[in-house]
């Protein structure tokens, strides 16, 4: 059977939904090519010539989060460090861009494949990973790790190049969808049944392994929603209930997950200080004490996105605490993005990103609705926009959720 350019540019976008483990290098040359296919399909089909005034809305919005660093560029002073910002977050405008122009060549079906093939991709580097550590020896693995040597931890972090409290993101999106997928469904235990549950059961197990905190958070509250909304099966219920008990079980008596758990425990709200070693300093506090600080002087406008880190960096170096990770050694954002946000453009700007994000949670569905509310829920404890991959994951599927509404899509044929 022939395949056509139309037939070929869903495909090239469904591929891209394998980029947890295609790596940043083939992600971003992934990207590129989708782009440049996206630009000549724009052009010879004029697509561009189909945008109604709610598309130009929406493009509007939805590259406003770059846009407004475009601006910001003409008053920064380091240049290097505006040049980083804008290739590392081009996702933003590519995808909206592209994705809107073109939405009338992507077929209903192409979101709802993209996302299979992330799932498939984060189950495939699950395994691997496991494979790995279990040619190590899972025994001796466990016994060497340390809160000096996170071997564990190590091993998901570097064979995935994938920031640990992003990937959880990525398995628990994953995990949360097979299990919307296996209570939309008449229960049936064939192959795609046992294959969800075991995908679940593997990026779970994962996500306790290398104790992602939040992620699992998020996996408990919304897989609890997802049984309570989606089947009145008391069976079913029972038998979830067990499956979670067992993972908060596991999450005390796998050591990685518990030292995590211990550590919470342990925290204290006292600065860091000389007194301290690293197992005993509170990171975050220190980090949140002087955003608090800088945020007391500059709520309304903000200090601009080119002084954020400067202004934090100065703040940290009254802290007395010194070691291999203290704040003059390693670069300590703020660690929440919407703090991250007040700080760059002030409270509007915060107000302003706000909209960005729910921009399209109008008549939304209930994937999307995960989608976001993980999204969101992240951004409390991670700059999520400041590594590629928060970046991809976002606009990438953002993107395609947002012409996917009924409002705002007219299906090709397929």
């Amino acid at each position: 059977m022939k395949i056509n350019k139309i037939d070929l540019y869903n495909y090239s976008t469904i591929f891209l939904g394998s980029f947890p483990i295609l790596g940043l290098k083939k992600s971003v040359l992934a990207i590129i090519l989708w782009a440049v296919f996206s630009l000549i399909l724009m052009i010879s089909e004029k697509s561009y010539k189909t945008i109604q005034k709610r598309d130009k809305i929406n493009l509007l919005v939805l590259t406003s989060y770059y846009l407004a660093f475009v601006v910001s560029f003409l008053f920064i002073e380091d240049k290097k460090l505006a040049t980083r910002f804008l290739e590392k977050n081009v996702a933003f405008l590519i995808f909206p861009l592209f994705i809107i122009v073109n939405k009338n060549f992507i077929y209903g079906n192409t979101l709802r494949k993209s996302i299979n093939i992330f799932i498939i991709s984060n189950i495939i580097l699950a395994s691997y990973i496991w494979i790995v550590i279990l040619s190590n020896g899972y025994e001796k693995v466990m016994n060497s790790d340390t809160y000096y040597n996170p071997i564990i931890r190590n091993f998901f972090s570097d064979i995935s190049e994938i920031h640990l409290p992003y990937l959880g993101i990525l398995f628990v999106f994953s995990s949360l969808v097979l299990l919307n997928d296996i209570l939309s469904n008449r229960i049936k235990f064939n192959y795609v049944f046992i294959f969800r549950s075991l995908g679940i059961a593997l990026l779970i197990f994962s996500v306790i392994t290398y104790a992602a905190r939040l992620a699992l958070v998020l996996f408990l509250v919304l897989s609890i929603f997802l049984v309570l909304k989606k089947t009145p099966k008391v069976w079913i219920k029972i038998g979830f209930m067990i499956f979670l008990a067992s993972s908060v079980f596991l999450i005390f008596v796998i050591p990685s997950s518990k030292k995590r758990i211990d550590e919470i425990r342990n925290t204290k709200l006292i600065l860091p200080n000389q007194d301290q070693k690293s197992e005993e300093v509170n990171f975050r506090y220190g980090i949140y004490n002087c955003v608090s600080i800088i945020l007391k002087e500059n709520w309304i406008l903000g200090v601009g996105p080119g002084n954020v880190q400067k202004k934090l960096d100065n703040c940290y170096s009254s802290y007395t605490y010194k070691n291999y990770d203290d704040y003059s050694k390693i670069e300590y954002n703020s660690h929440n993005q919407y703090l991250d946000i007040w700080l760059k453009y002030g409270i509007f700007g915060l107000i302003l990103f706000l909209v960005f994000l729910l921009w399209g949670t109008k008549n939304i569905d209930l994937l999307y609705g995960i989608f976001i509310f993980i999204i969101m829920a992240a951004m409390l404890t991670e700059n999520i926009f400041d590594r590629q991959v928060g970046v991809v994951f976002f606009t990438f599927f953002n993107s395609l959720f947002l012409i996917n509404r009924i409002d705002h899509f007219e299906k090709s044929p397929n």
